[in-house]
């Protein structure tokens, strides 16, 4: 298939927040995802360790609050949040037709993991390895606190790495050198909304690249339409553990901060105005709604995220031809989507 190629998802959504509102060019700073982990070259003096925990722990807490309120994005008729993300798990379940599995997660989160790996094990699928990999190095000790007690420490492994930079080969041996792979199928997760943090056509490879013929991948996505109520995006983006994160972000990149305040989760970080836009932008699916959060800083920092309707999620897993979308879980309130496919 012909593969159309586009300016970096960066430069799009800049382009769309300049055309669209009175942000002049010279006053953004438009973030990878990446960046908010490895903040190097703008601030010298932030005590990094620190602040890459509490950006960590901030997204874990906001995962933690979700899965625990049974009315999370419920609707009136659930299901809610945490049910159907162990729907999906059930799913994976059965596609792995007894096979046993390696459990891959792409910037691993506690709450989540750990929910889905008790349903799995619950439901007899037999674990062969968990990997986490993550480009934040200060997740690992959370990481392995939540999971060793489910799944034992001769499972866990953890890799620190940049997505992209990943493959199949790289993967760490598992601890259980007897251990036979004949027959083995990965399990790749890739949940948090990870998947609006770039365009299909980067992430299609990465992905690709991570797994082989017959492996399954679990995503998650933030739906726009589909009769979701577009208040709910802006609702999840201003509420405190996300106006906390953007804050956390924003002080890597203020001058005059050593980042402490930050770190230990002070009002200051968290009482920043944070302006959010929703914005459409023309990709190689096409026009797909990207929600954009602009953080005060020295010059202004804006984080980015696509979110696709259902069907537009569908077309971007399958937009390179090597996966195939077996089937899906919806929140009540149409407002998130877990998708379970296969690579082909």
């Amino acid at each position: 298939m012909t593969v159309t190629t586009l300016p970096a998802f960066n430069d799009l959504v800049a382009h769309a927040l300049i055309s669209q509102s009175s942000i002049q060019p010279e006053q953004l700073i438009v973030l990878d995802n990446s960046s908010k982990y490895q903040p190097h070259g703008f601030k010298q003096n932030t005590n990094q360790e620190q602040n890459l925990a509490a950006i960590f722990n901030t997204m874990a807490t906001l995962n933690r609050l979700a899965l625990e309120d049974p009315r999370t994005c419920a609707g009136k008729l659930g299901p809610s949040f945490r049910d159907a993300l162990l729907q999906a798990a059930d799913e994976i379940a059965m596609l792995a037709d007894n096979r046993p599995i390696r459990y891959v997660e792409l910037g691993p989160e506690p709450w989540k993991s750990r929910a889905i790996l008790e349903r799995l094990l619950a439901a007899g699928v037999r674990l062969r390895q968990y990997v986490g990999i993550d480009i934040n190095p200060e997740s690992e000790q959370t990481m392995r606190k939540a999971l060793v007690p489910v799944i034992g420490e001769e499972k866990f492994s953890y890799w620190v790495e940049d997505f992209y930079k990943c493959s199949v080969a790289g993967f760490p041996k598992p601890k259980d050198e007897t251990a036979s792979s004949e027959n083995l199928v990965t399990v790749v997760t890739n949940l948090g909304f990870q998947e609006g943090n770039d365009l299909p056509a980067r992430i299609g490879p990465m992905l690709k690249s991570i797994t082989r013929p017959g492996d399954i991948l679990l995503s998650e996505m933030q739906v726009f339409g589909g009769g979701a109520d577009p208040g709910l995006i802006e609702q999840f983006y201003q509420h405190p553990e996300m106006n906390r994160f953007s804050g956390l972000v924003g002080e890597c990149f203020e001058s005059g901060s050593d980042g402490a305040a930050a770190a230990s989760g002070s009002a200051a970080s968290a009482a920043r105005k944070h302006d959010f836009y929703l914005l459409p932008l023309q990709t190689e699916i096409g026009s797909v709604n990207v929600a954009t959060t602009l953080a005060p800083v020295r010059v202004n920092g804006h984080k980015n995220c696509l979110k696709y309707t259902r069907e537009q999620f569908q077309k971007a897993r399958e937009y390179s031809g090597d996966f195939v979308v077996k089937l899906w879980q919806e929140t009540g309130d149409k407002s998130v989507v877990f998708q379970v496919s296969e690579r082909r």
